[in-house]
């Protein structure tokens, strides 16, 4: 007798379902409820009408359910969504079996990239409408995804510059090589020919770089990326450098949902902080609220966007710097200012004024005060002879600002467990560290299936797989009692005299 447990025999014959393989709490259950309860056709997804001739399309509701099952699972390729419709039970119960090439599958993404940001926008209306998005604390931050381009094929004028002086260098020296082979009859060598084809391979790749630096001259950017036109070369948190996009995102303090993503080319978190806020404000339909940034946002431009749009902002202030290597006394943030008589008061008590209060960018002074100032050497370094303070056009937004973020220091303490949460879920977890599709506006699409997937995990641990789905089916229920009640309705309506016809549709 063996020793060991033994399993089915695997050409054993059985009756069963891929209903009863799938777990009851599986959360492709709530992938296939969320998606047969979204009106695909009203989003914008292609073929969501079927064809009345040609061959049968693949249901734009089971493509959807592939792909946000595949993005919150870490499976995002479409060779890989290809092999899980064939082997993956939840994939097969998700897909009624049906199994899409990988070229379909991809061909459903190219086409539906708007429509698939949609998804996420439906899914954040129903945690509103669920209590699960509070609306009045949102933290906002951005992260750096790697982009479907190597760093080698990132061309900086900088970059394109040292190598074609590398090339007319090795020209030069090919060609020298040559001439010189020429005269001392060496010209039958057996390396010539191979001089010959490494000159010819050079002076293509110098035509090559001289196209990138007319692009670059056309289109006043400073960088060319020839594999994705839109990514760009980025600083990441290890130090190094790759070609990314800076990803953001506006996460909801109540249960961390995120409400609103967008992708930027630029490295830098500046001018974004007005573009979240808006994009908040039309997805929840909600007009006050406090929005919380850290120091890459401080921008004054930007921060006065953010007022006009009525919303409190808490944002850190960014470290000043000190080139002229001042002693901390004698900083510019430690000359007070008073705004009745538009007036700054040095470190020592000296009065500084302002003799151009119609400029934008005004310059205080004390000439008197500074030359027989004793503190002079400390405050004064260089060949100015008095100390120059200046206020921007921004400087009444920089102190409001600066004021809200001091009076509200434990409410800003909240924002990175609010917002890098769902970074760190989706880059570990997720495997959705890097893109595979190419174009901002591809991109776009990735990030927001992405965010999807973290949302339905949200969703789950807060209400519970019970819960969600309750709601869900209440979703569907009442659908399906609008529809029924559709044709009674056109049954009224058709039996109306016209006169009471044009009636009802005007009223």
């Amino acid at each position: 007798m063996s020793g060991y447990k033994s399993g089915i025999d695997r050409c054993q014959i059985e009756m069963s379902s891929l209903e009863d393989k799938v777990s009851s709490i599986s959360m492709a259950r709530v992938i296939d409820r969320f998606i047969e309860v979204t009106d695909t056709e009203k989003i914008g997804f292609t073929k969501s009408r079927p064809a009345k001739t040609g061959r049968p399309a693949y249901p734009p509701k089971a493509m959807c359910k592939l792909y946000v099952y595949g993005y919150e699972n870490g499976i995002r390729s479409s060779r890989k969504l290809e092999r899980e419709t064939l082997r993956n039970i939840e994939v097969m119960w998700l897909m009624d079996s049906l199994t899409p090439d990988y070229k379909t599958i991809s061909e459903f993404r190219r086409e539906n990239t708007r429509p698939l940001q949609k998804l996420l926008r439906e899914f954040v209306k129903l945690c509103k409408a669920w209590e699960l998005v509070g609306g009045e604390l949102i933290a906002t931050d951005g992260s750096k995804f790697k982009a479907s381009n190597n760093k080698k094929n990132n061309f900086s004028r900088k970059k394109i510059d040292a190598r074609l002086m590398r090339i007319e260098a090795k020209v030069k020296q090919y060609m020298g090589e040559l001439e010189s082979a020429d005269k001392t009859e060496e010209a039958d060598h057996p390396e010539q020919p191979d001089k010959i084809a490494q000159l010819q391979q050079l002076l293509g790749r110098k035509e090559q770089y001289e196209e990138y630096k007319r692009i670059l001259d056309e289109t006043g950017e400073n960088e060319l990326s020839t594999v994705d036109p839109d990514a760009r070369l980025m600083g990441n948190n290890r130090g190094g450098v790759e070609v990314s996009y800076n990803i953001q995102s506006a996460v909801d303090s109540k249960h961390d949902i995120v409400v609103a993503c967008d992708v930027s080319k630029n490295p830098s978190d500046q001018h974004q902080l007005g573009t979240m806020v808006k994009k908040v404000k039309r997805i929840l339909k909600i007009h006050r609220f406090t929005v919380l940034a850290d120091k890459g946002y401080y921008n004054g431009k930007d921060l006065l966007r953010v007022k006009k749009l009525k919303v409190r902002a808490i944002v850190a202030k960014q470290k000043p710097s000190n080139p002229k290597k001042l002693p901390e006394k004698y900083r510019s943030e430690y000359f007070k200012y008073d705004k009745v008589a538009d007036t700054f008061t040095c470190p020592a008590g000296q009065v500084l004024a302002t003799k151009n209060r119609k400029t934008a960018k005004s310059r205080y002074t004390n000439k008197q005060a500074c030359a027989t100032c004793p503190h002079k050497s400390d405050c004064i370094i260089g060949k100015m002879k008095f100390r120059t303070i200046t206020r921007g056009e921004y400087s009444v937004i920089y102190d409001e600002t600066d004021k809200c973020f001091k009076e509200n220091q434990e409410l800003y303490r909240r924002r990175q467990e609010i917002v890098e949460h769902p970074f760190g879920t989706i880059k570990h977890s997720m495997n959705g560290g890097y893109f595979l599709l190419r174009t901002r506006r591809k991109v776009r699409a990735e990030i927001a299936l992405l965010f999807l997937g973290y949302n339905l995990k949200r969703a789950v641990k807060v209400l519970g797989f019970e819960g969600i789905m309750a709601r869900l089916d209440s979703l569907s229920s009442s659908i399906r009692a609008s529809v029924a009640k559709l044709p009674a309705f056109l049954g009224f309506y058709k039996n109306l005299a016209p006169d009471l016809r044009f009636s009802f549709v005007v009223l």
